[in-house]
């Protein structure tokens, strides 16, 4: 079945690239914004293997993205389980939580800006408030999907309310929890390049608007598709610790 899903999936490579080259030979669009897919791949590579090509682009998005990934997902399960354990925190969050979730993260860049400053907490501040809101959620679902058995039986051995949290529901809630950081996985990484873009931090979003000013097409379009196979990497990366970690998910048997 494995070796079945990934031919299915290179047949959609071959396929994407197929219509990719078809529509640059129809001159649908024209070949100058448009390059071939061995010219991009060729600037990746050498873009990858020079120092100051691509590389130290591709190192300052991931160092980035991955702190502010590591504060959503340790500030997001806290907020979650805090709101699933307790009606009260739960009511007086909601109104703030209903009014905050729904504002585009990238309106608040002009706010970032003038309270932060051009800098990496602003980049931090701008990542975390995206990507909080899956791990919020899912750790929410996660600690109310636990079985209402599981924790009377922690009562009858004598467990405490934090050693029942810690041995019980904390274990069961974890799949929700690692579905809810792989999910603002990709939201951050969407975020770190978006601020990058639009505020000049170095990264894969100022080495992209730099080769968009300058004229270099095949350039961005490889630092278009290395972004690409960053995230698929990510969350192939996501999927396999998920599944050597959290076994008992029910995610993974099916």
């Amino acid at each position: 079945m494995r070796t079945i899903a990934i031919i299915k999936g290179m047949a959609g490579f071959l396929a994407a690239i197929a219509v990719w080259e078809l529509v640059r030979a129809t001159g649908t669009i024209d070949s100058r914004s448009l390059p071939g897919i061995g010219a991009i791949l060729q600037s990746m590579i050498s873009g990858l293997a020079t120092s100051d090509g691509l590389m130290p682009s591709v190192l300052a998005t991931l160092r980035t993205w991955s702190m502010g990934l590591v504060i959503a997902s340790i500030l997001g399960t806290v907020v979650g389980v805090a709101l699933a354990l307790s009606p009260l925190v739960e009511t007086v969050t909601r109104p703030i939580v209903e009014f905050l979730r729904p504002v585009p993260s990238v309106a608040l860049i002009p706010v970032a800006l003038l309270v932060l400053g051009i800098g990496l907490p602003m980049q931090l501040f701008m990542i975390v408030f995206a990507a909080i809101w899956p791990v919020i959620f899912s750790a929410k679902a996660g600690v109310e999907g636990v079985d209402p058995r599981q924790l009377e039986t922690g009562r009858v051995f004598g467990l405490s309310r934090l050693a029942s949290i810690w041995r019980i529901v904390l274990p069961a809630a974890l799949p929700n929890i690692a579905t809810g950081i792989r999910t603002a996985s990709a939201i951050a990484l969407v975020l770190t390049i978006t601020v990058e873009m639009l505020v000049g931090r170095p990264g894969i979003g100022s080495f992209l608007e730099n080769v968009r000013l300058n004229g270099l097409v095949t350039e961005m379009w490889s630092a278009i598709v290395l972004t690409g196979i960053v995230g698929y990497l990510v969350n192939g990366l996501f999927l396999m610790l998920e599944k050597r970690l959290i076994p008992w998910s029910a995610e993974h048997h099916v």
